[in-house]
């Protein structure tokens, strides 16, 4: 820790928004960077599942990350190419507060008597860039919907306690056709070193969702290998996003508030977890949803499997406005409702 210049950011106000990019859903994320802006890796990677939602990160794999940065300052500048990767392309908007739905905010938190209120909260980014393009009546893609991949969709658990390690692979996953093994140390993907799970993920984020070929490098019973990873079309909707704060805000355009989970009480189908009570998070209950309701049918959608399901489908196929039908079964009997999408 003491070969670091350790500075701690708390809010997304005035933040350059092309120097940092990493998951904005994120509870915990850390940069490793050279003093003139060039980036040797991320680290932090949050679960899909609440419960076990730290379960990618540990001191141990901090420690190795931190130790990989510093080999790779050690070699610079002579390895800055290798590191051009590590930034994506300019945002739309430099900054959080340039967003027209953030626009409100300004550069500095007030900590006089304002500090929450003043405070652009990371995942609030991806809540305005998703509001931008529904406000557009424009279909919100791939990339933005379901950002930063964790590597279980492509067969890949990493041992956190390691900088990449990986510790598990999936029977019959892309990892798996590719022979990748547990054991192996991901040295590099796409040509750019990884220092972490999350510079693996940052690989995956920038993948085309219709289908890619990324080359990666392994450390093997002390060799190198070369492998290519083989990406589908459609590899990213194998992932699930709704663990996301910025759900809460998909769920409010097309669920009207609702929040839904698999029926206890069925092997298939979803129910009501929960409805909201105001605003336009309000909208399904107003129409009449209530909590427990089994979801028969949404948005023609028969026995829906999961919300992710649920709200890509209303994503892509409603704009704002438009009517969502929902048919749903309550203490035996059925019942229909219409609220519209926002």
């Amino acid at each position: 820790m003491d070969e670091f210049v350790c500075l701690r950011m708390i809010q997304m106000n005035g933040v350059d928004l092309a120097q940092f990019q990493f998951d904005f859903d994120m509870s915990f994320a850390v940069f490793f960077m050279n003093p003139d802006g060039a980036i040797y890796g991320r680290y932090g990677t949050r679960a899909d599942r609440p419960d076990e939602a730290d379960r990618f990160v540990s001191l141990e794999g901090l420690a190795a990350s931190m130790e990989a940065a510093l080999a790779l300052h050690r070699n610079y500048p002579g390895n800055a190419d290798f590191l051009q990767g590590k930034k994506g392309p300019e945002p739309e908007y430099a900054r959080a507060e340039l967003y027209p739905q953030l626009t409100k905010y300004t550069p500095k938190i007030n900590y006089e008597n304002e500090v929450a209120k003043s405070c652009i909260h990371c995942h609030q980014i991806h809540n305005a860039e998703r509001q931008e393009l529904r406000d557009a009546g424009k279909s919100i893609p791939d990339v933005v919907l379901y950002p930063y991949p964790i590597p279980d969709v492509v067969g890949i658990r990493f041992d956190p306690d390691t900088r990449s390690t990986v510790a598990e692979v999936a029977p019959n996953s892309p990892a798996d056709l590719l022979n990748l093994q547990p054991g192996d140390q991901i040295l590099n993907a796409n040509e750019q070193p990884l220092v972490s799970m999350a510079d693996f993920q940052w690989v995956l984020h920038h993948a085309s969702p219709g289908g890619a070929t990324i080359p990666i490098k392994v450390w093997r019973q002390g060799k190198v290998a070369t492998l290519d990873l083989v990406l589908e079309d459609g590899w990213r909707k194998k992932t699930d996003f709704t663990w996301r704060v910025s759900t809460w805000d998909l769920r409010r355009m097309v669920l009207g508030g609702m929040v839904l989970e698999p029926d206890k009480s069925a092997p298939t189908g979803l129910a009501v977890k929960g409805a909201g009570k105001y605003g336009e998070h309000g909208v399904a209950r107003r129409a009449g949803v209530r909590e427990g309701d089994v979801i028969i049918e949404i948005a023609g959608i028969h026995e829906p499997s999961t919300e992710a399901q649920v709200i890509a489908h209303l994503l892509s196929t409603t704009k704002k406005g438009d009517p969502v039908a929902v048919s749903i079964r309550r203490n035996g009997k059925e019942m229909s409702f219409t609220f519209n999408a926002q």
